[in-house]
């Protein structure tokens, strides 16, 4: 059975390397990612020596105490938001903190100069250590990926049947929205973009009031929440015939997908996957067109690394699980995207997305 015991042996290896005693850390995603469970507040403290403690307040005592405490958990409860520094302090104290690590990129400036000036102990900004253990994914993670994207592919799926022309954007949305939560999705922050013809070719467009006619095509890319992590999926449909340039165009992007899921493999760096498809979609006329970048690694928050881009530094892992996105968008007229998620194994690229790439036309 998985314990977040193994991620907390991850983050104490980096302490050894550069010899710090102890990692505080407050955001929710670094949170949630050292204990499996998800709260508005609190912080918690992991030490070198291979003690684990969880601050927060008391309308989380009961439930951090129930979840936490069988795993080895050390749970306190603050009373205050001043409070959280005098049992940190305890804490430096007891297990003889010298070096801590405060996760720099989860708080304020503001927080950050305060917790440095009020601990009994030299503090140094973490800011991508615990990003980088949280690029590659354990298989726990993994499986909770999956479920989403199942999520995803079932609630697609059922939206396909309710699709009609005279619809509105919003409509759609709304119901994508009540497919998600009644297949099994958390209600927390799960993403959805529904955008129709000329609006489609807003990269990051909104639903709006227009309906839906037929000649249009439909962009749906949205993700689902299972357990906390998230999944991300892009289709384009066509409501009725499309037309020969938005067939044309789709077919690119369609073999775009292929390409890209023959080419990102561990030892690839983001960079190069990003050039080697914009590079093929830009070859067959639509220089420009492609207006974002390939993908990025997706977990515990929507967007984390590995990135798949023109300036990343990345080189992809084994654990590592990113989105595959190529697409084409042509002002006024129609943007198409198709989305996948990629899973690096030992074995190779794994394809989390089972849903056809084929242009569904209803």
């Amino acid at each position: 059975m998985f314990s977040h015991k193994v991620r907390a042996d991850r983050l104490r290896k980096v302490l050894e390397l550069i010899k710090a005693d102890a990692c505080i850390v407050k955001s929710e995603e670094s949170r949630r990612y050292l204990t499996g469970i998800t709260t508005s507040q609190g912080m918690v403290v992991i030490t070198r020596a291979g003690n684990r403690y969880f601050l927060t307040d008391t309308s989380y005592e009961e439930m951090a105490t129930r979840s936490l405490s069988p795993q080895g958990f050390t749970v306190r409860t603050v009373g205050r938001q001043a409070e959280y520094a005098m049992f940190i302090n305890e804490i430096i104290q007891a297990d003889k903190i010298k070096v801590a690590l405060l996760e720099s990129n989860g708080i304020s400036h503001e927080e950050y100069l305060a917790l440095e000036n009020a601990l009994y102990a030299r503090v140094l900004p973490l800011k991508t250590q615990l990003d980088k253990l949280r690029m590659v994914k354990d298989l726990a993670e993994v499986e909770n990926i999956k479920t989403a994207q199942r999520i995803n592919e079932k609630s697609f799926e059922d939206l396909l049947g309710y699709i009609k022309p005279g619809m509105t954007e919003k409509q759609v949305q709304a119901k994508l929205v009540q497919l998600m939560l009644e297949n099994g999705s958390d209600l927390e922050k799960f993403h959805i973009c529904c955008v129709s013809g000329a609006n489609s070719s807003l990269v990051h467009g909104s639903a709006t009031d227009k309906r839906i006619e037929k000649g249009d095509n439909l962009m749906l890319e949205f993700g689902a929440v299972y357990n906390g992590y998230r999944s991300d999926m892009a289709r384009t449909i066509s409501i009725g015939q499309p037309s020969d340039e938005f067939r044309k165009a789709y077919q690119i992007v369609q073999n775009a997908c292929v390409i890209g899921q023959r080419y990102i493999r561990k030892g690839v760096s983001g960079r190069a996957a990003d050039r080697e498809i914009r590079r093929y979609i830009e070859d067959n006329g639509y220089r420009n067109y492609f207006r974002h970048s390939l993908g990025h690694g997706i977990g515990i928050q929507l967007h984390e690394g590995p990135y798949l881009a023109r300036d990343s530094t990345d080189v992809l892992t084994v654990g590592n699980v990113v989105t595959m996105e190529p697409g084409i968008y042509i002002k006024g007229r129609f943007g198409i995207r198709i989305e996948d998620l990629l899973y690096i194994s030992s074995m190779g690229t794994e394809n989390l997305t089972r849903t056809t790439r084929d242009l569904i036309i209803l």
